[in-house]
């Protein structure tokens, strides 16, 4: 597809004043409308807005175009997907950042800058990088850096800032005004270059589907396609544009929601598994009720449950995994059949599944560790419980996996934890029975433990540090009392059985996390310790209506498990 243009205005669709792009690239400088692109003329080649344009130099292929054989036949309709999770950094977003980076380097400016936590961020700085020019990623404290890696590696500047998103996109857009900096992000440069999907589009086949359905956030991916099969119309490449449908997560929908009220709807905040798609501002909602408006299309939500039960669906029946958003068009099809059903539907597969390891691992059983003994292995394989990690995707890992029937070993562990438990008075309702099951089932019941915790005190001070003492047997030895301080009674514990386990297995601590199982005082707590050393991590558990003797089991058992996995 050849790329030019013959010139083209900046025109805010609120009040249609024309706006200067070297003053603004976000927001109408007159009332603070949103931004598009006109052309001077229409033309059969897309048109970007730019005085040079240069092949992609990421992106060398379209992505692929693919008839979902095994859903059309379930659902008695003619379905299709766009691999979108085909582009470089694994999502749609590299079709804007390509135009963004270079409509920055034309504007000359010294660095571009961005608030986002996820794809926008990769994205963005894998062309920047390739351009050489500094890029900029304000995040909110918290964000985890396994989402900033492809950032990273891509060499931007991460700055963490105090605060949630909305201040750390405040505070980007202050810094762009600071000096010359180009603000990427969804606005109107960006929309040019994802409306390339809908030119690829028409070059792989007839443009004669009744429906296409977009996962909306800000909702620029959205009218960037719609824009394109309008300029594409207008230039007498195609007759007809489909309807488009607009798909949301229930708990994060100001678009459809707003798309009803006919208005902007902005929430306080929104909450969904599908990250890439919450959005509790959307930028680009104007174009997208256009968009539904001009294509007599329809705008629905699923739930989270429908987004899982999709997600999974998609992957076993087709082989294409997807992040949570892309699932969000197959649960909003099945919904609504009625409307749907014989006609020829698009979805667009924004992004790859692989950014949301996290999830499949939150709602995935885990696979227990076995001894490395024939006879385990056929016990656990006739157990039910490969089946149940088969058929549990979606459903609580502790509460599901507690059905599983455990082996002679496994039964011995579980009945020492609820022998322990009721030694303190504690009776174990079915949940926490569940979840115990769980944990245990998961666990190596084959240890040898280097150390065992004989007892402990922790004395607490109104100021000052906790000190903690612990009394333990190390190898069968003789009991050693190990003092030390910590912030909290926690911190305090690990230090104190650390100082003596060091000596002959030190273990890095990298996170901890402990579970409460039910809001009352006597709760069963289950802390997990991610453990590490020479580069090998370990996962460890303990259970307990005590927090700190959870946490001690699990340092225990993180010891022996490390010491095993370290021998071999």
């Amino acid at each position: 597809m050849k790329s030019s243009n013959s010139g083209y205005t900046v025109r805010c669709i609120i009040c249609d004043t024309v706006n200067d792009e070297r003053v603004t690239s976000t927001y109408c400088t007159n009332c603070g409308g949103v931004l598009t692109v006109d052309y001077k003329e229409a033309r059969e080649e897309i048109q970007y807005p730019l005085k040079n344009i240069i092949p992609d130099p990421l992106k060398t292929d379209f992505t692929s175009l693919k008839k979902l054989e095994r859903l059309s036949e379930l659902y008695e309709a003619d379905l299709y997907a766009k691999l979108e999770l085909e582009n470089p950094t694994g999502c749609f977003k590299d079709r804007g950042s390509y135009i963004e980076v270079l409509k920055a380097l034309e504007l000359g400016a010294d660095a571009i800058c961005l608030a986002s936590t996820g794809n926008m961020a990769a994205s963005v700085a894998a062309y920047a990088c390739y351009f050489k020019i500094p890029c900029f990623v304000f995040v909110p404290e918290q964000t985890p850096d396994a989402k900033l890696a492809q950032s990273t590696i891509y060499d931007a500047t991460i700055i963490r800032i105090k605060g949630d998103f909305r201040t750390c996109e405040l505070l980007c857009r202050e810094f762009a005004k600071s000096g010359n900096y180009y603000l990427a992000g969804d606005y109107v440069f960006r929309q040019e270059g994802q409306k390339s999907f809908s030119y690829e589009l028409i070059e792989q086949g007839a443009m004669d589907y009744d429906y296409i359905f977009v996962p909306i956030g800000a909702g620029t991916n959205f009218a960037a396609i719609y824009k394109g099969l309008v300029e594409l119309k207008a230039a007498g490449r195609i007759d007809t544009i489909p309807s488009f449908v607009a798909v949301q997560p229930e708990q994060s929908s100001p678009v459809v929601e707003g798309i009803f009220k006919k208005e902007k709807i902005i929430k306080d905040q929104v909450n969904t598994m599908a990250d890439a798609v919450a959005v509790a501002d959307p930028f680009d909602f104007y174009k997208v009720l256009e968009g539904i408006n001009e294509t007599n299309g329809h705008a629905f939500t699923a739930t989270e449950n429908e987004l899982l039960s999709s997600m999974k669906e998609m992957t076993v029946e087709e082989g294409i995994f997807t992040e949570p958003a892309c699932a969000i068009p197959l649960a909003c099809f099945k919904n609504n059949l009625d409307i749907f059903k014989g006609k020829k539907c698009l979805f667009v597969l924004t992004g790859t599944g692989l950014k949301a390891a996290h999830i499949v691992a939150k709602y995935s059983l885990s696979s227990p560790i076995l001894s490395p003994k024939l006879e385990r292995i056929q016990q656990y394989i006739e157990s039910g419980f490969p089946d149940m990690q088969k058929n549990s995707w979606g459903q609580s890992r502790d509460l599901y996996s507690g059905n599983v029937t455990l082996d002679e070993n496994h039964e011995k562990l579980y009945t020492e934890y609820v022998n322990g438990i009721n030694k303190k008075g504690k009776t174990l309702r079915e949940a926490e029975i569940k979840a115990l099951k769980s944990m245990v089932s998961a666990t190596d019941a084959d240890l040898e433990f280097p150390v065992e915790i004989v007892d402990y005190k922790i004395t607490m001070r109104k100021h000052g540090l906790v000190a903690a003492a612990v009394k333990m047997k190390i190898n069968d030895g003789e009991e050693v009392v190990s003092l030390e301080q910590g912030v909290g009674p926690m911190d305090a514990v690990l230090a104190a059985m650390k100082a003596e386990t060091d000596s002959f297995l030190a273990l890095q601590i990298l996170n901890h996390e402990v579970e409460i199982l039910s809001p009352d005082t006597d709760s069963l707590v289950i802390v997990t310790l991610t453990l590490e050393k020479e580069g090998h991590e370990f996962t460890a558990k303990g259970a307990s209506p005590d927090t700190i003797e959870a946490l001690i089991q699990a340092f225990v058992n993180g010891l022996a498990i490390a010491n095993k996995a370290l021998a071999v």
